[in-house]
């Protein structure tokens, strides 16, 4: 028999708790994801500034993993067709030919002009995802001593490898380190290249302080450090750490890099037929009216299998 309970909300008229979808401050961070959003920064001239602290992966089960899972994806912009638009994460994170890749090098290696022009559609970004904890935003109070998974690019992956070096102050340092990291001051303004505008990270820098990690005080809204002995946390505040960092919501292996479903690839191939002029049967009717390519207009030496030692910045538009 049906529990009437179940129904309750249905027929009260009081559905108000079912409208999660329209509560912004929610849905900004649903997917646990620290997003830097230029348009909520208060001072438009100085852009958006927050501090975080580069967080150990300590997962569910009590193992400590690699501190970020990288990720290679496209994104396939077409302004006029936007159902061919999308994210697709690369078949080059699993060592595999990417389609993609080599649709971009084809055309961009292609003796037509506009083959070349429309290989601009097809944009590249290398990913790392980390977890952080806020520790100062302006512009997103909520979010303060909130754990949540940051995502970004080559210019702060390049800062944490300068750390870990002591490039820039000669002291070696692990920012992840709960005894001994840094904490790291965001700052990010928007930079108009041609018709594109894109989030600059270069003024974000590491604070020259070495610290152990911060614990927030939801009572007193302030953060402390927590001490150390001989150099190392104490034992005693290791279990208060450790559920800490389990405190977040999400988990960044939920952003792991995925196979392309058949479905993707089937997309993928409209999307190679569409920018090349080629018949495509779902948009036939939409792709210009001839091929736009012949085998003259190829070069036919195109890399199908980028090393890991490449620059792909010199090949991609690249978001970061």
């Amino acid at each position: 028999m049906e529990n009437k309970d179940e129904f309750n909300d249905l027929f009260s008229g009081n559905l108000d708790e079912k409208m999660d979808f329209l509560n912004d401050k929610k849905s900004s961070s649903q997917d646990g994801l620290y997003k830097i959003d230029l348009t909520k920064a208060k001072d438009k001239k100085r852009g958006y500034r927050s501090v975080i602290r580069f967080l150990p992966n300590l997962s569910r089960d009590g193992k400590v993993n690699q501190s970020a899972i990288e990720k290679l994806s496209h994104y396939v912009d077409i302004k006029n067709e936007k159902e061919l638009s999308g994210w697709f994460d690369s078949p080059r994170n699993f060592n595999e030919k990417c389609p993609l890749t080599d649709l971009y090098f084809t055309m961009t290696n292609s003796k037509n002009a506009i083959l070349q022009e429309r290989s601009k559609c097809l944009k590249y970004s290398k990913k790392y995802f980390s977890y952080v904890l806020i520790m100062e935003d302006e512009n997103q109070p909520e979010l303060v001593g909130k754990v949540m998974i940051f995502s970004y690019g080559k210019t702060i992956r390049d800062k944490i490898l300068a750390e870990k070096t002591g490039e820039i102050s000669g002291i070696p340092c692990n920012v992840f380190d709960l005894s001994n990291g840094k904490d790291f001051v965001v700052f990010v303004k928007e930079i108009t290249t041609g018709d594109d505008n894109y989030p600059d990270y270069k003024n974000s820098m590491f604070k020259p302080d070495i610290t152990s990690i911060s614990l927030y005080s939801e009572e007193k809204k302030s953060f402390k450090n927590v001490p150390l002995t001989d150099g190392k946390i104490d034992s005693k505040y290791q279990p208060k750490i450790k559920e800490f960092l389990l405190s977040r919501d999400h988990d960044i292996e939920d952003f792991s890099p995925k196979k392309l479903t058949e479905e993707q690839q089937i997309k993928i191939s409209e999307i190679s037929a569409y920018l090349t002029g080629k018949s495509s049967t779902s948009f036939a009717s939409k792709a210009p009216s001839k091929s736009l390519a012949s085998e003259d207009d190829f070069d036919t030496n195109v890399p199908s299998n980028l090393s890991d030692d490449d620059d792909d910045d010199d090949f991609f538009n690249d978001i970061d």
